[in-house]
């Protein structure tokens, strides 16, 4: 056996890759760079205007599908989608989020359900749904959150839910039904990352003064730069990294 195949470059040619929350941000910038280097890739999202600008970014070779991950009953479908027209599924990124940070003493009950239902529920049936049709080897990434690890008053809600998903890809790679198959499931934790969902917080001078003085590295992140990160989780270059959690966070929650 074969341990370690590098799969940089045109090694992700063939590869089939489902990305949730793929239409933008850093869904979309990894789908941009699996396609570059020949991935088939079927992006999910809720915005239909938004999956159609995606696609003509992308081009040949990209499926889009409009999907609320809160709902299990359209992550089945969107499963069922890909692996029928592509035959398995080789990369799962299971990033589709939702970004916000409640008084923890005024959060009403539906938008409990609304944030743990997009951030939670829809990483868990995401998995669930794709498992039979992930390949033999086939590679799993989550996105959790530096938030998780900081214990940081004021995004209660938010932490509690991106360190459940941490949790999730720890416990899940240690089934044996997922070892059985060789199937790699690691979490990527970004920190201050520019995207469309963070544009009025990239705006903010109060947040950018924030941002210089807790972030190591003393900026934002580019969603670019989780990608490369996510790449590097699915290719063959960490095939010794499962159950880990890489952070992409310029050392917020590290140093």
């Amino acid at each position: 056996m074969t341990y370690g195949k590098n799969m940089s470059g045109s090694d992700f040619a063939g590869k089939v890759a489902v990305i949730t929350g793929g239409s933008r941000g850093i869904g979309l910038a990894t789908a941009q760079l699996f396609h570059a280097q020949g991935a088939r890739v079927a992006i999910a999202g809720r915005s239909e205007r938004d999956l159609q600008a995606a696609r003509a970014t992308l081009g040949e070779g990209t499926l889009t599908f409009a999907v609320d991950v809160a709902r299990p009953a359209e992550l089945n479908g969107l499963m069922q989608a890909v692996g029928e027209t592509w035959g398995r599924i080789d990369i799962l990124f299971a990033n589709a989020g939702l970004s916000a940070c409640p008084d923890p003493l005024a959060t009403d009950e539906a938008f409990f359900d609304q944030l743990m239902g997009v951030n939670l529920k829809g990483v868990f049936y995401a998995f669930a749904y794709a498992f039979p049709w992930l390949a033999e080897g086939a590679s799993v990434i989550f996105t959790s959150s530096a938030a998780q690890q900081r214990g940081r008053p004021g995004d209660a809600l938010y932490a509690a839910s991106k360190a459940a998903v941490r949790s999730l890809a720890r416990t899940l790679a240690g089934d044996e039904r997922v070892l059985a198959k060789r199937i790699r499931i690691n979490a990527i934790s970004p920190g201050a990352i520019r995207t469309s969902l963070t544009r009025a917080a990239v705006e903010d001078p109060q947040v950018a003064a924030w941002v210089a003085a807790q972030v190591p590295l003393g900026r934002w992140g580019e969603a670019v730069e989780v990608a490369r990160a996510v790449r590097f989780l699915a290719s063959g270059d960490s095939s010794y990294l499962t159950g880990s959690e890489l952070a992409v966070d310029g050392g917020l929650a590290q140093i």
